[in-house]
């Protein structure tokens, strides 16, 4: 949920450098699904001095899975604990984990990518080109109109979508232009324009899920299709997809959810169509390869997605009064980037995110090439991977304490 990015120069990388040092942020970091740990010794000392399994345990989370980033590489992937509780499949790094709300700043890559192309706008009203549904005008519209840049950094004028529960396996699912109009079989209020468009920060997945409609519009293309072609596949996240309901060829490979309570969800995990918003089923090795591929971006050096113009404008701060801190830290507090939470210390982005009983985190720091992405399989899982994320910055150096979970 929260943001401004300054990139340093990299210095004497050779052309031969260059192309290695991208492969190897590119590339999968395991084989088969098994861990694959280069930095090993370090990371030991990280589990010897946090007792991982003793934290998982004590507040019930199944299962827990990370990706490290250290110069620009993921130098550990490998997962903690079981896919479902009470079962023995091990979670592994190509185990697929729900992202919640980091799914909105993969999103907005996807719609900077149509920005870029000369598409669409960031500044013009999003009404121009949604086809399939209209925000509605109201007294809050009639001065300022809402726009993709504004939606994008959460300051276009929604207000609800702090949280969807998503829908239990096997109930009927409304369309995009149900949920938005709160039509049924919708559970959500009708989305619509609670302040007047670029005056405050409210964070809304309201919002994002008008960018969803938009990205189809405009791209004539499905949701998760659109984002296949123009982020996945260019990034080589080959484990990550927005399809809802999950397809049957990926079920095998998803972790199944638990509540606060311990108990398990109702059908492993809960349907969420609000894609944009909450909907992402991803692996912190493909996400911490998104990660690394937006700061070599921004510093010109990758650019598979994002140009170095668009990268630097999607993780530069639009938005600093009144934004929720949930990655920052006293002395760097959040701002608001377009999709991310910025900061300005160390090229800070990231975000958290949560569904029914996932919690997910993903932390880049881009001047000192560092970052970790953790997702779990628990309503409380950031009791876990909080611990585990102060204890990689101890042993790191990042000089970082995460907040509490929002």
């Amino acid at each position: 949920m929260r943001h401004r990015l300054i990139l340093v120069v990299l210095v004497a990388i050779s052309a031969a450098g260059l192309h290695q040092l991208l492969t190897q942020a590119a590339q999968t970091v395991s084989v088969g699904g098994q861990e694959a740990c280069p930095d090993a010794s370090r990371v030991e000392k990280v589990e010897r001095g946090l007792h991982i399994k003793e934290i998982m345990r004590r507040h019930q989370i199944p299962g827990m899975s990370i990706a490290l980033i250290h110069d620009f590489r993921v130098v550990c992937a490998k997962g903690y604990g079981v896919t479902v509780k009470g079962g023995n499949r091990r979670v592994t790094p190509t185990t697929l984990f729900l992202a919640g709300s980091i799914s909105k700043p993969v999103a907005a890559v996807g719609a900077l990518y149509l920005v870029q192309q000369g598409k669409v706008s960031l500044d013009e009203d999003v009404n121009i080109q949604l086809k399939s549904w209209k925000v509605p005008d109201n007294e809050y519209t009639r001065q300022r109109k809402v726009t993709l840049g504004l939606l994008l950094s959460h300051a276009g004028g929604f207000t609800g979508g702090d949280f969807f529960p998503g829908y239990v396996v096997g109930k009927p699912l409304p369309s995009l232009p149900q949920i938005l109009d709160g039509v049924p079989p919708a559970t959500n209020a009708p989305m619509r324009v609670g302040f007047e468009p670029g005056t405050r920060w409210n964070y809304s997945g309201d919002g994002y899920l008008v960018v969803q409609q938009l990205l189809m519009d405009v791209s004539g293309q499905s949701f998760p299709e659109f984002m296949r072609k123009a982020v996945f596949e260019k990034i080589g996240m080959n484990d990550s997809t927005y399809e809802e309901p999950l397809p049957a060829v990926h079920r095998a490979s998803a972790a199944s959810g638990t509540l606060m309570n311990g108990e398990l969800v109702s059908g492993g995990w809960h349907v969420n169509p609000e894609m944009a918003a909450g909907g992402l089923w991803s692996t912190p090795t493909d996400l911490a390869k998104l990660a690394v591929d937006l700061a070599l971006s921004a510093h010109g050096e990758a650019n598979h997605a994002l140009t170095q113009s668009t990268a630097r404008e999607m993780l530069t701060s639009h938005w600093k009064d009144g934004v929720v801190n949930i990655l920052g830290t006293k002395e760097d507090p959040d701002q608001m980037g377009l999709g991310f939470f910025v900061g300005t210390q160390k090229g800070r982005f990231g975000h958290v995110g949560g569904n029914v009983a996932y919690q997910a985190t993903l932390i880049m720091f881009a001047e000192s090439r560092d970052g970790v992405v953790i997702m779990t399989n628990s309503d409380v899982g950031l009791a876990a991977g909080n611990a585990l994320l102060d204890r990689i910055a101890e042993v790191y150096g990042w000089d970082y304490v995460a907040p509490p979970p929002p």
